[in-house]
């Protein structure tokens, strides 16, 4: 083969291989904040941006989901901020959350955590409790599906007073504790995810003690713009593409989570927001094999109703189709470059 002809080959498979090698990296330039902020409804579109480095502008909400494989890399015990209560968070959130349980014992208004990270396995087991416990359509409306849930960014915390019991079984927000976090959380990065009036925009009921941490900049950005979190980082960093048809509603598969002692604690809630007066139960994580698929999860159903998992593990799954779209043009342009080459080459004319 003439050198060219060789050289231009080789060039041609480098750049497949290449290409195929970054397209998961690869997204719409033109994505952002496009159109409004999608009307609340069930999907399962995979978050843009969603790297472990974007934890202060991962958006997730009814519509945008992290992938089962999200488990950030630096969770911690929130004992090292030295306040009261137990679980994990991101190493970045330890020196506000410090800063602030201080700001609050020394108000008199002292903090404790309830429940703080939870994987998309532990996400499973919650939301099947509530959908044992309140039936799947009210369940929708104040628990995660899997995936769903910013507890699995590591970053989000439910409170509750110190001394005290669960937030989950009174009006929390109305405490000395909940009052304070309502004036001052931001000012230490916390903002509250799910504040009252405002389901039709969070797509969740209000939760007094539920506290997403973005960091003490962007945190006073959104205090002062008066939106709420989604809200917010749709409009300025979300770069995900939502598909305008609204999908039908998701059914409820099959599922199973038992009630068991030792396991991750969950927050009760009732459809109007409020908690619910039952205590604070704990569930199993279900086996790993029962996690949902399209816009549905895991829940207690009717038998003959389950669907097969998500594949979270291929790279092409996560991919949005414009992308995808945009990927296979390339890879054809090269193949047509590549076929050119070994076509000139053979008949002695130079690219």
């Amino acid at each position: 083969m003439h050198p060219r002809v060789r050289h231009g080959a080789l060039a041609a498979a480098l750049a497949l291989l290449v290409l195929a090698g970054v397209h998961p990296a690869i997204s719409p330039n033109d994505a952002r904040g496009m159109g409004a902020l999608p009307a609340c409804r069930y999907d399962d579109v995979m978050t843009t941006p969603r790297g472990f480095d974007d934890w202060s502008i991962t958006l997730v909400d009814t519509i945008l989901r992290l992938p089962r494989s999200y488990v950030p890399p630096d969770l911690i015990s929130v004992a090292q901020a030295g306040i009261a209560g137990h679980g994990k968070v991101r190493a970045i959130v330890i020196d506000d959350l410090k800063a602030m349980a201080e700001a609050a014992a020394a108000a008199g208004n002292g903090i404790g955590v309830e429940s703080a990270y939870r994987s998309y396995d532990d996400q499973v087991a919650t939301f099947n409790h509530w959908v044992a416990t309140n039936g799947y359509a009210a369940a929708l409306t104040f628990s995660a599906r899997p995936g769903h849930s910013e507890h699995q960014l590591g970053l989000a915390i439910d409170f509750r007073s110190d001394p005290g019991g669960s937030p989950f079984t009174g009006s929390w927000g109305q405490t000395p504790a909940g009052k304070w976090m309502r004036l001052h959380a931001w000012e230490y990065g916390f903002i509250r995810s799910y504040p009252p009036k405002d389901q039709a925009v969070t797509c969740y009921a209000s939760e007094a003690w539920h506290y997403r941490y973005v960091g003490r900049d962007l945190a006073a950005a959104i205090h002062a713009s008066g939106l709420t979190t989604r809200e917010y980082l749709w409009a300025n960093f979300t770069t995900a593409v939502v598909p305008a048809v609204t999908p039908k509603p998701p059914k409820a598969p099959r599922g199973s989570a038992a009630p068991s002692a030792g396991a991750p604690s969950v927050e009760p809630s009732g459809p109007a927001g409020e908690p619910s007066s039952a205590p604070s139960p704990v569930v199993e994580p279900s086996a790993a094999g029962e996690a949902p698929a399209g816009p549905t999860s895991v829940t207690q159903a009717a038998p003959g109703q389950a669907q097969p998992p998500p594949t979270d593990a291929s790279p092409v799954a996560d991919l949005d189709p414009a992308v995808g779209l945009s990927l296979i043009v390339a890879l054809l342009g090269v193949l047509a470059v590549t076929v050119l080459v070994l076509r000139r080459g053979r008949s002695g004319v130079g690219l």
